[in-house]
């Protein structure tokens, strides 16, 4: 199982979950393109799907989304194994603090 800690947002999708403590490419019929998606303040998703889907050879696609704007992420990142995964999710949940931050900050200067 992976270890799921989204501070300051709410897990809408979570199939992630689903994935056992074995190697990733021993449970294809898990991996899909929808695994995970969590809603942050400010428009903010972060979503996580395997690609190409059910495709023991492919990877993880961790995207930050901001307005459900999916052609142009804030952040792509990518991992093939659950621990690069746990890492890569952090980064991108670092990221959207940081774009909050950044948001609070212009508005507090008005």
């Amino acid at each position: 199982m992976i270890p799921l800690n989204f501070t300051g947002g709410t897990v809408t999708h979570d199939d992630l979950s689903l994935l056992q403590d074995v190697e990733v490419a021993k449970q294809a019929e898990l991996l899909k393109e929808d695994m995970l998606q969590v809603e942050f303040a400010g428009g903010y998703l972060l979503d996580v799907g395997w690609y190409p889907e059910f495709d023991a050879t492919g990877g993880f696609r961790i995207n930050v989304i901001k307005n459900y704007d999916w052609d142009r992420p804030v952040i792509a990142l990518t991992a093939h194994e659950k621990a690069e995964l746990v890492e890569k999710l952090d980064i991108a949940q670092d990221a959207i603090k940081g774009e909050l931050r950044n948001a609070n900050l212009e508005t507090s200067a008005f």
